[in-house]
């Protein structure tokens, strides 16, 4: 039977020796958002073949989920792969995997797996992905609201920009945890953002401070998942000073990402406020993703019975 373990930060360098061989830039391909999320999505992982395999719980139903096999894994490797998961675990539940992304579709078309799963496009977590570039030039006339939003609050505020330190992580986490409170209130989301302040540092993220008068106006977080692209984690604004989510945006990406081409500001949950904020700011890459459910009927194992 295959053992999965529980993630924690003393795997970071195990699960980060996988992904360093993958060139794919899906926020779910990331360490910190493992850990961050451990409790909420109860991550474990496995090494099989030389490959690093993960699994999870639905936030909602529970439902057990696979993500495709990290690393360097051969095409043919999956198959055997996937067979050893499905008889270890038993296909009394049904076998899903998520996400899928275009390469890992292939993957499976490849192996003639496609017609033993039925695969659809999961529109809600499709990542956001915008070049640095356009998040700091913001030209053109798509875009021109907002610079005139980032112009006001540069005018109308007394501000300044700092790294998160140690001096100040302790602000910054309580700034964003009572914004969060006062907003959706999301549990899940105070222990993952809990999680990650208190272990920013070890986790090798780094996050920025603005503030207005002396005072945190707002707070963002990120780190590089590849060599090209970073990944945004949090991003809480005081909105009642108008602008300041337009103007961090730019601000964190300008001062820290700006040798990147790449950024992944994650999938909009299929909030429909959140998907138009997103939208609004013209993604260069809408990253498709899809899940995998085995057919009831089908049985990946049954080709070798």
């Amino acid at each position: 039977m295959i053992q999965f373990k529980k993630i924690d930060l003393e795997d970071k360098d195990i699960i980060n020796k996988y992904f360093s061989k993958t060139k794919f830039n899906n926020a779910e391909k990331n360490f910190s958002n493992l850990f961050m999320w451990r409790h909420t999505y109860d991550y474990e992982y496995a090494e099989i073949d030389g490959c690093l395999c993960i699994r999870g719980k639905a936030r909602k139903t529970g439902e057990t989920f696979y993500h495709f096999p990290y690393g360097n894994c051969k095409e043919q490797l999956i198959k055997p792969i996937l067979e050893k998961i499905v008889k270890s675990e038993g296909q009394e539940e049904k076998f899903l995997i998520k996400p899928v992304l275009p390469e890992m579709k292939n993957c499976l078309e490849k192996q003639t797996m496609t017609e033993k799963f039925d695969i659809k496009e999961d529109r809600a977590s499709f990542d956001y992905i915008y070049t640095t570039t356009k998040l700091i030039d913001l030209k053109g006339k798509k875009l021109r609201t907002k610079r005139r939003w980032v112009k006001k609050f540069k005018e109308n505020y007394d501000y300044t920009y700092e790294n998160i330190n140690e001096e100040n992580l302790q602000e910054a986490k309580e700034f964003t945890l009572n914004i969060i409170k006062s907003t959706n209130n999301d549990k899940d989301e105070l222990v993952a953002m809990e999680e990650m302040f208190d272990n920013l540092f070890d986790l090798g993220i780094t996050g920025c401070i603005i503030r207005v008068d002396g005072n945190i106006a707002g707070v963002s977080t990120g780190e590089a998942i590849t060599d090209d692209t970073i990944l945004i984690h949090c991003e809480r604004c005081n909105r009642n000073f108008e602008g300041i989510y337009n103007f961090i945006n730019q601000e964190f990406i300008k001062q820290e990402w700006s040798d990147y081409t790449y950024v992944n500001r994650e999938e909009d949950l299929g909030i429909e406020g959140l998907r138009y904020a997103k939208m609004m700011y013209q993604p260069d890459n809408l990253l498709t993703k899809y899940i995998a459910v085995l057919k009831e009927d089908s049985c990946i194992v049954c080709d070798e019975e």
